[in-house]
């Protein structure tokens, strides 16, 4: 060809092979580099999530806890509100009976048929009135004075009954 001999043809290259080679070389390298730095990078970021990870395990196991806990005293005071709840149920139902089983027995009232029973067959005059523990009637509920002897009785049995409406009305 031009001269040159033909080893030093291939001798060149051979040179122009080993210079590409120890570009590509360097290349590769700063690419590993790259790589093993994002690699260390990445190992941390595992590690916090790994970390994280236990974290949420461990406050996961608190918060089972804590429900369980809750759930067993929000039981138990269901259940005694329940059982409070039917209590007043009973007292309320047997209030309203006799609330009931009250108005009916005053006279005049529109409430449900009316039980007059005679002052006679109520009470005898010879027995001794037993000392209850009723409240006296207010000033504001005590009926007034009528001149009748049995508008007298039926205006304080009047006023009895409504005393002991009160009464229940307040318990409830």
């Amino acid at each position: 060809m031009f001269g040159l001999p033909t080893d030093f043809l291939l001798d060149g290259l051979v040179a122009i092979l080993l210079v590409a080679t120890i570009f590509y070389s360097a290349l590769l390298d700063r690419r590993l580099k790259a790589l093993r730095s994002g690699q260390d990078g990445l190992r941390h970021t595992i590690d916090q999530l790994n970390t994280a990870t236990a974290r949420a395990e461990v406050s996961i196991g608190q918060l089972k806890q804590a429900s369980g806990e809750v759930d067993s005293g929000l039981s138990e005071q269901v259940r005694r509100a329940r059982s409070v709840a039917d209590e007043l149920s009973v007292m309320v139902t047997s209030g309203n009976k006799l609330a009931d089983r009250l108005s009916g027995e005053i006279p005049g009232s529109s409430s449900g048929p009316r039980k007059v029973v005679p002052l006679a067959t109520r009470a005898e005059p010879s027995a001794a009135p037993a000392k209850t523990a009723r409240p006296e009637p207010r000033a504001e509920s005590r009926p007034a004075q009528r001149s009748t002897a049995s508008d007298g009785a039926s205006s304080l049995e009047t006023g009895l009954n409504k005393t002991l409406l009160e009464a229940l009305k307040k318990a409830r």
